[in-house]
């Protein structure tokens, strides 16, 4: 069953106020209670101090009650009195009720309809006033129906109330649910008017269209990576297929026949090349964590940069590496590319007779590695996008490169899911620095 905040807050509100309304209302009938049995309490007292004035000692006739014809005119059947003498013998009664009986013990009483007080009278005697509390009970029982009646009424107007209120006050987050609805994956432009909500709910409000503009970009971003992505795997697949359609139009000499396929062959690279790099990013969307080992970094970082000296010489520039003796937790592998992205980087954006150095050191108990090079640099309005998928500060020489835009960002999730940071500076003419800090280990 789906859960309604309209009805909880009315349930609850509901609940509170019959607590209230049964918390009121025996407070209330308990207060008429005493204050009906106080004032016969009060009475019957009072009567019964007076007839214990009334006894008088005879050394004849022993314990005498004398009573004025206007208080045995006021004893009427719904009221009585009953007097023993200090043995318990009986010695008078009035009004109704049945016979003396034994004398109970001082205090009051409630014995069916009556109300009944004892007393100790002088001399060891006992006194016993009660009457009827009928037209009290019922006077409590009407106020008792008269509370209840009362009580649910008030009660089903505060519900009635209370589910308007709870309608009204939830009518801004309906508002907002049908603004949210009009968003879709094909219009994400909408936004909450902020300004209208309540004070309340513009907090919900703004984390709403915070959500929207992060979907929003990233649906652009998913837009221009699948467009970039058709464009670099369009160049290959042309040359491909235009070399086979040389290859097969006639006669060609051996030569011919090699030459097509060596260009088959480098296409087939790039293509290859550049599926490993989507095939990397989209394990970096779906959040994939690389595998966590003891990795030796200067070790990893001295073998990496053996490895990229042919494509060094290639390029006629140096590459000079220094290192120092420091440990990481993470996955050599994916550390190893990181280093040779920044490198071919760097070779790709220098100067013949250039210069890559590469260095490795400890630094406040992180792992600092760093690659500058003595290239053409990075204008200062590129910088914030060079680790943005496909983005290229100098296209066409990227394209020229075989490069496709994809390394720095690569890079950038190798190092931050190793928790770590990459940050680029540069200047036009000067070269570029590439720093990566990662947390060291030991």
């Amino acid at each position: 069953m789906r859960s309604s905040i309209r009805r909880t807050m009315v349930g609850w509100y509901g609940a509170l106020l019959a607590a209230v309304l049964a918390v009121f209302g025996t407070a209330l009938y308990q207060q008429a209670t005493a204050a009906a049995l106080g004032g016969a309490d009060a009475a019957l007292e009072d009567s019964a101090r007076a007839l214990a004035a009334a006894l008088e000692y005879d050394e004849r006739d022993g314990w005498e009650l004398e009573l004025s014809d206007d208080y045995l005119r006021g004893v009427s059947a719904d009221s009585y009195f009953r007097v023993w003498g200090p043995d318990g013998a009986p010695l008078r009664q009035g009004g109704g009720g049945g016979p003396l009986g034994v004398p109970p013990p001082p205090g009051f009483a409630t014995v069916g309809d009556a109300r009944e007080v004892a007393i100790a009278g002088p001399g060891g005697t006992s006194v016993l006033v009660g009457r009827s509390i009928a037209a009290e009970r019922a006077s409590l029982r009407s106020l008792l129906a008269l509370v209840v009646g009362v009580g649910v009424l008030v009660l089903g107007l505060g519900v009635a109330g209370g589910s308007w209120l709870a309608r009204r006050t939830l009518a801004p987050v309906g508002a907002l649910a049908d603004a949210a609805g009009a968003v879709s994956e094909r219009d994400l432009s909408a936004r909450l008017d902020e300004s209208r909500a309540p004070r309340e709910l513009r907090g919900l409000a703004r984390a709403f269209n915070a959500t929207l503009d992060r979907l929003e970009a990233a649906f652009a971003r998913q837009a221009r990576f699948t467009a970039d992505a058709s464009h670099e795997l369009r160049t290959p697949v042309a040359v491909l297929k235009a070399q086979v359609e040389s290859a097969l139009k006639g006669n060609c000499a051996a030569p011919e026949y090699r030459e097509a396929l060596e260009a088959c062959g480098r296409a087939a690279d790039r293509m290859a090349s550049l599926i490993e790099s989507l095939l990397a990013l989209a394990r970096a969307d779906a959040d994939e964590r690389p595998r966590s080992a003891p990795v030796a970094l200067d070790s990893v970082v001295r073998e990496g940069a053996e490895l990229l000296r042919p494509a060094a010489a290639a390029a006629n520039v140096e590459l000079r590496c220094s290192t120092e003796p420091v440990s990481v937790v993470g996955d050599a592998r994916l550390l190893s590319e990181v280093l040779a992205n920044l490198v071919t980087n760097g070779l790709q954006y220098n100067r013949p007779e250039g210069r890559v150095d590469v260095t490795l050191l400890r630094e406040n108990g992180d792992a600092v590695l760093s690659v500058r090079d003595t290239g053409i640099g990075i204008p200062p309005e590129a910088l914030p996008h060079v680790f943005e998928r496909f983005y290229r500060v100098d296209p066409a020489r990227s394209r020229a490169h075989g490069g496709s835009g994809l390394g720095l960002s690569i890079a950038r999730w190798i190092v931050e899911a190793h928790k770590g940071t990459i940050e680029v500076s540069s200047r036009p003419g000067a070269g570029s620095t590439f720093t990566v800090r990662l947390p060291a280990s030991g």
